[in-house]
């Protein structure tokens, strides 16, 4: 009897790491003509899988801005902001995509679903905000 508390506790330690996927993006212009807005940040899939930020987590870009993509466990907690919205199947590739509408259809996604991105260091914060804001998110933290 004593031996399941230690496999109980082993299979929920497992469950838990299994819901914390995140994705650290750091990024910096290729060019000083080119305004940087994100230059810090990261992103986590709520209500989703194990594995489903993995695909969208990558180094693939033909962008101006250099961008660096590791996956991590879990989003720091010291953000200066945080936007939250609802996950669509396009914003599972591309975590700067939001619904504008909460009622639009999500094939293949929770309806419950959410992406949740945390910055810590921007070029303009006020521009994240109304970027988030007016892509249907919810902005939370400074200004």
């Amino acid at each position: 009897m004593q031996a399941a508390v230690p496999i109980f506790l082993l299979g929920w330690m497992t469950a838990a790491d299994a819901l914390a996927d995140a994705c650290y993006v750091s990024s910096r212009s290729s060019s000083d003509a080119i305004r940087e807005v994100e230059k810090e940040l990261c992103y986590e899939f709520v209500g989703m899988s194990q594995g489903d930020i993995d695909w969208s987590c990558n180094n693939e870009s033909d962008e101006m801005i250099n961008t660096r993509q590791q996956k991590v466990a879990s989003c720091s907690s010291d953000s200066i902001g945080t936007c939250e919205a609802a996950l669509t199947q396009e914003s599972l590739s591309n975590y700067r995509s939001t619904a504008e509408d909460e009622d639009q259809a999500r094939p293949a996604v929770p309806n419950d679903a959410k992406v949740v991105t945390h910055y810590y260091n921007v070029g303009d914060l006020r521009q994240v905000r109304l970027d988030c804001e007016s892509a249907g998110g919810t902005w939370r933290g400074k200004q």
